[in-house]
């Protein structure tokens, strides 16, 4: 069984007085972890400003071995994939203009 839950996240920028908008994607195999224990777990990362990359990190760090974390967010002009966990290894980044 593999299960895939996602949720909107909203992050204070560590560099900047502004907010980041994002979604969350957890995908674990085997039975997904509970979810509002999770979703709390999550609101605690959240409420002080935080990096893309350890947010991402963070979720991580609280999920069974081999789940994997992706979160994606806008950021001024630009769209920010961050991932965790052995999809890192499954989806190599292809250059845009190699």
């Amino acid at each position: 069984m593999r299960v895939i839950i996602r949720r909107q996240v909203v992050k204070r920028c560590p560099y900047r007085d502004e907010l980041d908008a994002g979604e969350l994607t957890v995908t674990v195999d085997g039975e997904a972890p509970e979810l509002h224990a999770l979703g709390a777990q999550v609101d605690a990362i959240v409420s002080e400003p935080v990096s893309h990359e350890d947010f991402t990190r963070s979720v991580a760090a609280l999920l069974p071995p081999g789940s994997r974390v992706v979160t994606t967010w806008r950021t001024g002009p630009w769209s920010v994939e961050v991932r965790e966990g052995d999809a890192v290894l499954r989806h190599p980044v292809v250059p845009v203009n190699p």
